[in-house]
């Protein structure tokens, strides 16, 4: 039997009747939302079990399945990173946080959340071992500086990622113990890891935004994995299996909510610093250029309303996480 997804929100040190009512008012907000696509009571346990239900198939947040090319990056009609103090009048003494293993119902997704807005510097890109590890630091500075703010806010756990960028694929595969494609995250060791000699034929020709392209996505696994997603899609997909069917969705919508997270980077910097509208350009290529449908429009989406409302993949009708 499947088991239910739930929301842990118990942090050390919280008085428990708060504790209750911050889950109470999340619970209230899923449940509210689900009664608005579904028309009736939510089937909060087939929901969790499945992500199959009525609510799911219906329209709600997200991409719906077309986005428009003329429409530009959000910009700073996004909204702003959430803003809520830890504890105390002046963040000291706080409890530490703690993620939240939930799908669907992730506090994260519950709210209008934006990132920090970043006057991002990066210095010039060559094909060249030194100067792609000076690339992507200073890139990884620039998203550390957009998510930073968005999840500490949101009350969620930040860490930076550790970067590797290796000449050979060989030694990349070696590092997280298994066979990965051009770039990939490691969970274990929070690692990004982008193989010079795998990600060269993707990043060809682009001065910096197919680049960037590559680091942001696998940089939004490294949120869902601090923020408590990824450990919820593992135990839910070994529950549903690991190969076809159901589990093979559920790990589709995981590739698309971290398209989606990547738009959101770009849409909501475009225009400062070195994010020029170039880079946004060149990104998007990168993107499209996959001939993914979806991914194309997940990504778009992500852009567009630079939201981390609009980015739940684990919501979204089936035929446009397909």
């Amino acid at each position: 039997m499947n088991r239910p997804l739930t929301i842990r929100w118990r942090r050390p040190g919280r008085p428990g009747a708060l504790v209750w009512a911050v889950c109470a008012v999340v619970g209230l907000v899923v449940a509210v939302s689900v009664v608005v696509r579904d028309g009736g009571p939510p089937e909060a346990d087939a929901l969790a079990a499945s992500l199959g239900s009525a609510a799911a198939q219906s329209s709600g947040p997200g991409f719906p399945g077309v986005v428009s090319d003329s429409a530009p990056p959000v910009g700073d009609a996004a909204p702003a990173a959430p803003h809520a103090p830890l504890a105390g009048p002046d963040g000291t003494g706080a409890a530490p946080t703690r993620p939240v293993y939930a799908l669907a119902d992730h506090p994260l997704f519950a709210q209008h959340a934006g990132l920090g807005r970043v006057d991002c510097a990066l210095p010039a890109w060559r094909d060249t071992s030194g100067a792609a590890q000076a690339f992507y630091t200073a890139a990884l500075t620039c998203l550390d500086a957009a998510w930073e703010p968005a999840l500490r806010g949101a009350g969620l756990p930040f860490r930076a990622p550790r970067l590797n960028v290796p000449n050979s694929a060989e030694v990349a595969r070696a590092s997280c113990g298994a066979d990965r494609p051009e770039a990939f995250y490691c969970a274990v060791s929070e690692t990004i890891v982008i193989p010079l000699d795998a990600s060269r034929p993707t990043v060809a020709g682009s001065r910096r935004g197919a680049q960037l392209a590559l680091l942001a996505h696998e940089y939004a696994h490294h949120v869902q994995n601090l923020i408590g997603v990824d450990r919820a899609y593992r135990d839910h997909r070994t529950d549903l299996g690991w190969e076809g069917g159901e589990g093979a969705l559920l790990g589709r919508r995981l590739e698309l909510q971290a398209g989606c997270f990547a738009g959101m980077f770009f849409g909501v910097n475009d225009g400062r610093g070195d994010l020029d509208r170039p880079t946004w350009q060149e990104a998007a290529r990168h993107t499209r250029g996959a001939r993914d449908d979806n991914a194309w429009g997940w990504w778009k989406w992500g852009s567009d309303k630079g939201d981390a409302f609009e980015c739940n993949t684990w919501y979204a009708a089936e035929q446009n996480v397909a």
